[in-house]
This record gives structure tokens, C-alpha cells and sequence, in this order.
């Protein structure tokens, strides 16, 4: 059983910590929003997540400090615009801990991947990029996917492997950080457009 933060309580967060806390782990979430707080804690709901039921391992709190202490890793899950101002939020707590992005995208200023801009702010930081295939409605409720976990430090290859792998989910290790990063982030550009010419008729 790992203490594990997830730092973004959308629907990827979201999905992420059920799938976490499925497995048996106890599970810290962070939002911004006190109502969303709220809805997690008191309602057991998420709103991005219509029928989802919130598991008991899971707890959702405002103090970004509260959450990121004492875990045994970070998941990052903010979208990609907020990467660097939420981090700074909470860059001083991490210590030793992993922190894997599981964001997609590139900082729209300065076109740094996601890696990159946590290294910017914390040079020493371990780093690992969570991908999938996957989508969060279908990790929410456990139907079989994929996921990849890339890092340079195989212990949180190991670690992230191990602590996310179960029945209905099959993770695999990858040493190609920045591959990883960029594959995630430029599909998102190609699904859009074959969504665009699907919707006009283009066949």
C-alpha cells in the first residue's frame, strides 16, 4: 500500500486516484476549488465524472502542503497552462519524492515540454511522464487499458509499474522521456483535426 498525492482534481486526477485506490493505496487529492472539495469528501461525486462513485481511500483537501506531505510519490495532473504556477505552489515539499506529469502538452510561452518546466524550477527533481493509451472515463471505471510510465530513474519505473499494474490495467517502462512527453501531447493535435473532418463529412 502506498500514500500517494495527486495534485489536480479533474477528470484524469480523478480517474487516476479510483484506479489507485482500487488497487489499495490511500489516496491525497488537491483542488483549487472548495466546492469541488466538497463534492469528493462529502458527496463522494467528481463532476467531470457523472455515476462515478468516490472510493473511501480517497480524500480531497485544499492545503497543497497537506497533501504532498508524506507520500511516497506525486502525481501531477494539472492541465498543461498551470503547470509551472501550481508546481511553484509546491515545490518546497517535495524533497526526494518522484513527481510524474501526467499532463499533456508544452508550456505555451516558452514551448518547454512539461519536463522541462519542472526542471526549471527544481533542477534536482525525479522526474517521470505518465501516458496513456488511455481515457479517463475508462480508467474510472476499470475497463482493461494501458498506460506508459517513461522515466530515467528505474526505480520509478519500478515503482509507478508496480504500484498502478492490476487485472484490468497493463502499464509498460520506457526510457524515452521526452518520446513519451512529445506522443502525448501531438496526438491530441491529430485527434482534433480527424475529429474536424469527420464532422464536415471528409472521408
Amino acid at each position: 500500500m502506498k500514500n500517494i498525492a495527486i495534485i489536480g482534481s479533474g477528470s484524469w486526477g480523478t480517474a487516476l486516484a479510483t484506479h489507485l485506490a482500487s488497487n489499495g493505496n490511500n489516496v491525497k487529492i488537491w483542488s483549487f476549488n472548495e466546492q469541488e472539495k466538497d463534492l469528493i469528501n462529502n458527496e463522494r461525486k467528481c463532476k467531470f465524472l457523472p455515476g462515478l462513485v468516490i472510493h473511501d481511500n480517497i480524500k480531497c483537501y485544499t492545503d497543497i502542503k497537506e497533501v504532498v506531505d508524506d507520500v511516497d510519490f506525486i502525481l501531477h495532473v494539472t492541465p498543461s497552462k498551470f503547470t509551472r504556477e501550481t508546481f511553484v505552489k509546491y515545490k518546497e515539499y517535495v524533497g526526494d519524492k518522484p513527481v510524474i506529469i501526467c499532463s499533456k502538452g508544452f508550456e505555451k510561452e516558452s514551448l518547454k515540454t512539461l519536463d522541462e518546466v519542472i526542471l526549471d524550477e527544481l533542477p534536482n527533481a525525479r522526474i517521470g511522464v505518465l501516458t496513456g493509451p488511455s481515457h479517463a472515463e475508462e480508467v474510472a471505471i476499470a475497463i482493461p487499458t494501458v498506460l506508459v510510465i517513461a522515466s530515467h530513474d528505474e526505480e520509478i519505473l519500478n515503482l509507478i509499474q508496480d504500484t498502478f499494474m492490476s487485472e484490468k490495467m497493463r502499464v509498460y517502462t520506457s526510457s524515452d522521456v521526452k518520446g513519451v512527453e512529445l506522443g502525448g501531447a501531438l496526438k491530441n493535435i491529430i485527434a482534433f483535426c480527424a475529429g474536424v473532418a469527420a464532422g464536415i463529412g471528409l472521408r
